[in-house]
């Protein structure tokens, strides 16, 4: 061979010079005489370099022969030692064998006595022969531990039901010239090989991971290939070796269309390859789909739009490109090629090959491409392979990346051939915008699917470096994390995105969505907030779909995770409940309580059925309650109006399902005739200051003569309306497959939990006479009727003006009202700084002030069940509290606060929950700057509302 080796341009060779100094003068006259090829390729590559100074004398025989006898020698030996040898046996030959593989193939392809092409199927076979031999070694050992059903000497590699699968250019025997090796194990349980089957993926597993074992230590010699796993069905929660079944079933129902492009180029290569030619032959249909349906299509565009790429090729460049992932590089003759062979593939089985040269000449045979652009873009592609394995040999480096300098560049120039580096950079140029101009054309319908700031490419198992470069110009600090997160949602480890539909929403999402995160702040905060998110969410067709076409809820969905994780769970159970942000009643719906009403109505008005009516007031309710605190949380709605539509809200609720109750109530049990029926609301519900979290706070009371109801199955009066609000609260509160509703509170009816579930008006009359306490009056000052037969809504409301207008004994009503609160100060501390509730200086003490007030001072305070904040500010206008302006301002903060913290947090008292986006959406909904100047004020609000109470209290004792 050394004879007819090309020589490489001119270069002094003092490294070469001395090695040959070094060697025994009567082995070296083949190096001799292939020095115008050693000479300039030893001077260059370090790594060829100490390789043939290990294996001068090998080298120097392997020149005389020539490079094919030498190699079949090679092959030859690694399969022998596979056969007989002992571990530390095959592992020397396999490093020995691969070190004299790398610098016959080096030798060979630069002077010309191999192509590229040859040069990279021999890199292949070797492979493959290192992995038949490591696992031939295995299955030895299998026998010797008593493992194997089968007999000793029967135990191969071939006999083991274990295939090995190469993929990618390992199994379109194209290797580059340091390339690592994809390969994939599956087995055949069907096979009788193993002494206990039961243990099948344990032992295949252990054996793929020895086999990795053997092909990646690096002992003496070094390694032999490094070796990637990741291309197996989600290798994120998969054992490295798995049942044929179990990889169909996955194919079958979870396998991405990059995967099916992956697939193309596979072939058992070691091992059981009758499992593996079956498995090829079931897995099939999978990869060549006789018809593409139109998502399938779409996905295959998307694949290609991800990589942005554009018709122009000014950005192309010699110095730093990457030959491999670059513009115009060798991935994109790949895969042009492959996808055309996944369209066609299914009818036409010509192109079910699997180098990349002879697909390219299929494509062209059958007339998908012209002979023109199969002949310019194969000569292009061995032209670049070519470039890659030169970068690759000098030092055994992983690299696709040219060299950042001019004279770098040089030497790759000279391994190629070419002394002048002008004359190289233009060929090579040349070379990228030809690929890039096919490229282009290919699939050009479609919007773009990547970033105006560059490519997102989340296919295969390797990082697109361009990728890499577009998230973390985005935002994201850790982009290598992100292409990792985004590759486990495409294997549809989540039930999210376990559908080919879910799968190829998201596909076209992510762009935007990836911008949305890149803006929300802390962009790897938020992608690790929407993974928990997509993690529990049972499907996303729906959603994808709706958040592809709609940004506004991108970006709020995004806020919600990280800011709002009530409203983010909400979505996560119930995504429909994001529809209504998209509806252009929304903002009348958040706003108007009139159109609310109108709203859940017309719902309600659509149930056949009690049953039916029950769980349409949980929808509708749930969706409400959404949409309020979206408008709250946007800033669409304030936090009173807010308060206002989630009391209409929970009104209406309340009021029509208790028509509908005491309705199917009487079909077994008749009506009370002459009776009237009300419900008395308390607290936040009275007052229209509910939150999204807020029970419901009533009473039911009745005015009926004292006899029984008229129904199949009769009941005494006070019998008849305490099981009427059984059925009642069961209405509203109790779980059904829709959730619930909210939780009913029936405290506050006479005598508490200890009285009869509904009260009669009478009873109600006697009770407020001569049995209530103090704080019992307090509540009862901003009572309202909400509902209501004939006239005893406006009965009630004279009772309780009754009671309200008393005369009482001023100092121990205050007395008990400074005695309650010193009370619930002991036995209901405050469990968060921001429990505004319960804090001294909170929200009681401001309630306990305006409810008191309305005991001892009602007629001057003229405002009868009036909320809160208008009778601080009118206690501030009649001069009985001086602050009573203020103590309202202070009132709506409070309220802001409260109405935020339980739309937003789940576990508003929890220190965790108060995450800095959080903080920073409360003190914007609040007005203010930042979230310590709320803090401060807050602090500070609370001692003037403590100062206050004390004022007042002090004052009205003498009232």
């Amino acid at each position: 061979m050394s004879t007819s080796l090309a020589p490489l341009p001119p270069l002094d060779h003092p490294a070469f010079d001395a090695l040959l100094a070094e060697l025994p003068p009567d082995r070296v006259g083949a190096l001799h005489a292939a020095a115008p090829v050693l000479g300039p390729l030893l001077q260059s590559a370090p790594y060829l370099l100490d390789l043939t100074r290990a294996n001068a004398e090998w080298l120097a025989g392997a020149l005389e022969t020539g490079p094919d006898t030498a190699f079949a020698a090679l092959l030859e030996t690694v399969d022998e030692m596979g056969r007989t040898g002992d571990e530390a046996g095959v592992a020397g030959a396999l490093r020995l064998a691969k070190g004299r593989t790398a610098l016959l193939a080096a030798v060979a392809e630069t002077g010309g006595a191999w192509t590229t092409a040859r040069a990279t199927e021999a890199l292949s076979d070797l492979a493959d022969a290192a992995l038949e031999a490591g696992l031939n070694l295995l299955m030895r050992q299998a026998a010797e531990k008593g493992q194997l059903a089968i007999a000793a000497d029967q135990a191969t590699a071939a006999n083991s039901g274990l295939a090995i699968f190469a993929l990618g250019k390992h199994g379109g025997r194209e290797l580059n010239y340091s390339s690592d090796i994809d390969i994939v194990a599956f087995f055949d349980p069907q096979k009788t090989v193993l002494a206990d089957p039961s243990e099948a993926t344990k032992i295949y597993s252990r054996m793929v991971q020895k086999l990795v074992g053997l092909m990646e230590d690096r002992q003496a010699g070094g390694y032999v290939f490094r070796t990637d796993l990741r291309l197996r069905p989600d290798p994120g929660s998969t054992p490295v070796a798995i049942s044929v079944d179990a990889a169909l079933a996955y194919y079958e129902v979870r396998g991405q269309n990059w995967e099916r492009a992956a697939w193309i180029k596979a072939r058992p290569c070691a091992g059981d390859k009758a499992v593996g030619e079956a498995f090829i032959k079931e897995l099939a249909p999978y990869v060549w789909r006789k018809h593409l349906d139109f998502a399938t299509i779409a996905d295959i565009q998307a694949m290609k739009r991800q990589i942005n790429v554009s018709k122009k090729v000014g950005d192309i460049r010699v110095e730093g490109h990457n030959v491999k992932l670059g513009r115009g590089g060798i991935r994109e003759i790949e895969f042009f090629a492959q996808t055309q062979q996944l369209i066609a593939g299914g009818r036409d089985k010509a192109l079910r090959v699997r180098p990349t040269s002879q697909a390219l000449a299929a494509l062209a045979a059958a007339n998908w491409i012209n002979a023109d652009t199969a002949r310019e873009l194969t000569e292009t592609y061995w032209f670049l392979r070519a470039v890659e394995n030169r970068l690759q040999m000098l030092r055994d480096e992983q690299t696709h990346i040219m060299p950042d300098t001019s004279e770098g560049v040089a030497v790759i120039a000279r391994l190629m051939g070419e002394p002048d580096l002008p004359v190289f950079e233009k060929r090579y140029r040349a070379a990228l915008e030809r690929v890039a101009r096919y490229y282009a054309e290919l699939f050009t319908q479609g919007e773009t699917l990547g970033s105006d700031e560059g490519s997102l490419v989340f296919t295969g198992s390797d990082d697109d470096p361009d990728t890499l470069e577009t998230l973390t110009a985005m935002g994201f600090a850790d982009a290598h994390k992100v292409i990792e997160t985004v590759r486990k949602w495409h294997y549809g480890g989540y039930a999210a995105t376990r559908t080919s539909a879910a799968r190829a929403h998201l596909t076209e999402l992510l762009p935007a969505l990836l911008q949305t995160l890149g803006r929300a702040g802390n962009a790897d905060a938020a992608l690790a907030h929407f993974d928990d998110f997509l993690s529990r969410l049972p499907g996303g067709v729906q959603l994808f779909a709706l958040l592809r076409n709609h940004a506004q809820l991108r970006t709020l969905l995004v806020q919600f995770m990280a800011s709002a994780p009530r409203m983010a769970e909400a979505v996560i159970h119930r995504a429909h409940v994001m529809d209504g942000l998209i509806d252009p009643a929304f903002a009348n719906e958040v706003t108007h309580r009139d159109v609310l009403v109108g709203k859940v109505d017309a719902f309600l008005a659509e149930a056949r059925s009690y049953e039916e009516l029950i769980d349409r007031a949980r929808i509708i309710g749930q969706e409400q309650k959404f949409l309020v605190a979206a408008g709250l949380l946007s800033g669409t709605v304030t936090a009173q109006g807010a308060g206002e539509q989630f009391t209409a809200l929970a009104e209406t609720l309340l009021h029509r399902l208790f028509d509908k109750v005491q309705d199917e109530f009487a079909t077994r049990h008749g009506r009370i005739s002459g009776a009237d029926v009300a419900l008395l609301a308390f607290g936040k519900m009275a007052s229209g200051e509910m939150t999204f979290t807020s029970d419901l706070d009533f009473i039911l009371l009745y005015d009926a003569p004292d006899t029984e109801s008229d129904g199949e199955r009769q009941l005494s009066t006070s019998h008849y309306f305490a099981r009427l609000t059984q059925r009642l609260v069961a209405a509203v509160s109790a779980p059904t497959a829709e959730g619930v509703l909210y939780e009913a509170d029936m405290r506050l009816r006479p005598s508490g939990n200890s009285g009869p579930l509904a009260t009669s008006l009478a009873g109600f009359r006697a009770y407020h006479k001569d049995n209530a306490w103090t704080w019992e009056h307090l509540a009862l000052s901003r009572a309202r009727v909400i509902a209501a037969t004939g006239d005893l809504g406006a009965r009630v409301d004279a009772e309780i003006a009754d009671v309200m207008g008393r005369p009482r004994d001023v100092a121990k009503t205050i007395a008990d009202v400074v005695s309650m609160r010193a009370l619930m100060a002991r036995e209901r501390k405050p469990r968060h700084a921001f429990d505004l509730k319960l804090a001294a200086g909170g929200l009681v003490d401001l309630e306990f002030i305006a409810q008191s007030a309305q005991l001892v001072a009602g007629a001057k305070v003229a405002l009868p069940q009036a909320p809160t904040s208008r009778v601080l500010a009118r206690l501030g206008e009649i001069g009985l509290v001086p602050t009573g302006q203020r103590l309202a301002e202070i009132h709506a903060l409070y309220s802001t606060a409260l109405q935020v913290m339980s739309s937003a947090l789940v576990s508003p008292f929890k220190e965790e929950a108060w995450t800095p986006a959080f903080k920073d959406l409360l003190a914007h909904l609040s007005n203010y700057p930042d979230f310590g100047r709320l803090e401060l004020d807050i602090a500070q609000m609370q001692q003037e509302v403590q100062a206050a109470a004390a004022e007042w209290y002090a004052r009205a004792a003498e009232l």
